[in-house]
């Protein structure tokens, strides 16, 4: 009988912990799957010597080609630096 619940309590575990193992699968960042396939496409795209990863000619090809296809991307306005403030004359 001792057995008989260890074996139940067993199997009970592992079914909850099943449960929950696949509960947190579900629950994965939405839209993951469009980012996994987006990185997918640029890989196939741009990775010529098939590492798996872009080196900085990939990136190239790849920064020219979006700014071919949207001109605007990438051309920021230069950063200046804010105007130093004056300091505050000394009270006589």
């Amino acid at each position: 009988m001792k057995q008989l619940s260890l074996i139940t309590a067993a199997l009970g575990l592992a079914f909850t912990l099943n449960t929950a193992t696949a509960r947190a699968a579900d629950d994965a960042k939405p839209g993951q799957d469009a980012k996994t396939k987006h990185h997918q496409e640029v890989l196939k795209k741009y990775d010529k010597n098939g590492d798996g990863k872009l080196d900085a000619e990939e990136k190239a090809a790849m920064k020219a080609d979006t700014k071919k296809k949207n001109p605007k991307h990438g051309n920021k306005a230069p950063v200046t630096p804010a105007t130093p403030a004056t300091p505050a004359t000394p009270a006589k």
